[in-house]
């Protein structure tokens, strides 16, 4: 059972173990380093594995990622990804251990609870 409080998050009801949990969607806004298109492409496959199978953040489920492209449309300046989480902390600490964090690619990322309005998942 979900339901959906003021717009902005949602309240899950596990009926087997009769718990509550919070989840709030937010959007990741990552802008990369200049001059990390080597360590970038290096890590690509371990990040894009870790979008999927994220064993140490069992509650984060990613719905879209994907790079940011630069005015050429070929550039990569970043990524954007939108997910689910029990909160802003929790989202930030999964960005954080990705990989492309650990290898220093991101000069900036901020995540901001989202009010997702098209195209949610029921």
């Amino acid at each position: 059972m979900q339901l959906q409080a003021q717009g902005i998050s949602l309240v899950e009801f596990n009926e087997s173990i009769r718990t509550w949990r919070c989840i709030i969607y937010a959007v990741a806004f990552v802008t990369d380093k200049p001059g990390v298109v080597e360590v970038r492409a290096e890590t690509r496959d371990t990040y894009r594995s870790y979008l999927k199978n994220h064993p140490d953040h069992p509650d984060i489920t990613v719905h879209h990622a994907g790079p940011t492209l630069g005015d050429d449309g070929e550039s990569i300046t970043g990524l954007v990804v939108v997910l689910e989480a029990p909160s802003l902390a929790e989202a930030r600490s999964f960005l954080a251990d990705s990989p492309y964090a650990k290898a220093g690619v991101f000069a900036e990322c901020e995540v901001r609870e989202w009010d997702w309005l098209t195209g949610r998942p029921a």
